[in-house]
């Protein structure tokens, strides 16, 4: 009887480790691209092209300011190895005078035609006044014409001026734009909302996409993965540090699960934020304030193995 105990817990205490064993392996890799700027919001454009957000730099290479406030642009680049982004320059666009920050893009068509990203606007009753509180975030749909760049940017319908709205992401099929707003219906400082886009560029009414994702905290960068799963930063409590990056799987009726925090070494003790993985679910980018930095919000790219 003795003999047929030992026999069962060792049986067991195979399988368990041999479960263990087999769980994915994480190697981050702090990229060369980075330095004393702040890089975020990576997006794929086409074929090996990226582009991310980093800090508006002048002629000298010294970052632009307003009102002591760091001003951020979009940046294209090519992946080269181990992530790394190369051959990095300014994206080329013609955007409103009103804005005076471009960040957080994402694609809105399969042939990239059209561009969506998040822009700071001047609140002109408060224009003498350039503070945070001053202005407002926005989502703004931009269109490539060759020659040009990107172009025509427009304030899609559900908009409203006197709400926030920013870090837009498209879903794997096209079919819904997903946003944080601080729009009636939020739970917190800033909730993940998502919009049904129809044919010609026509939109929906925004949906909180519920309290199993969004909290009486802050919800931000909202990433749609090829599975369907949704990735997010949240600085909610319980988590590893300051903002921390979640996940949460969609479910046949198209709601969400109950949000899980990631393990490390994607979540630490402080930031973690700006999530995205490529469709073949075993690569991607994320930004981190982690020690061992280079300065500013550095960008890291992932491999399981």
């Amino acid at each position: 009887m003795k003999n047929i105990f030992w026999f069962c817990f060792l049986m067991l205490f195979c399988i368990c480790f041999k479960g263990y064993a087999q769980k994915d392996t994480i190697k981050i890799v702090n990229l060369n691209v980075n330095d004393e700027n702040t890089h975020f919001g990576v997006s794929y454009l086409e074929g090996n092209k990226i582009v991310f957000t980093s800090n508006l730099l002048n002629k000298r290479g010294k970052q632009q300011m307003l009102n002591d406030t760091p001003l951020v642009t979009l940046y294209q680049g090519e992946i080269g190895n181990n992530g790394d982004i190369i051959n990095v320059l300014p994206l080329p666009n013609k955007l409103s005078d009103a804005a005076f920050n471009m960040s957080a893009s994402t694609f809105y068509t399969s042939d990239k035609k059209y561009i969506v990203i998040t822009t700071n606007v001047y609140n002109k009753e408060r224009k003498a006044n350039l503070s945070q509180k001053a202005s407002r975030l926005r989502i703004e749909i931009g269109e490539y014409i060759e020659g040009i760049g990107w172009t025509n940017f427009k304030v899609p319908s559900f908009c409203k001026p006197n709400s926030s709205y920013g870090h837009p992401t498209i879903s794997p099929d096209g079919k819904f734009m997903y946003f944080v707003s601080t729009m009636r219906g939020t739970l917190g400082g800033t909730d993940i909302f998502r919009v049904a886009i129809h044919e010609n560029n026509v939109f929906g009414k925004p949906e909180n996409v519920g309290p199993k994702v969004n909290t009486r905290k802050k919800e931000l960068f909202p990433f749609i993965a090829k599975d369907n799963t949704l990735y997010f930063s949240s600085n909610r409590p319980k988590g590893k540090g300051q903002l921390d990056i979640y996940k949460s799987e969609m479910l046949e009726d198209g709601t969400y699960s109950e949000a899980q925090l990631l393990d490390g070494p994607i979540n630490s003790r402080f930031d973690d934020y700006s999530f995205m993985i490529k469709d073949d679910l075993k690569t991607g980018y994320f930004t981190s304030t982690r020690p061992k930095g280079k300065g500013g919000d550095d960008l890291y790219y992932f491999i399981k193995e």
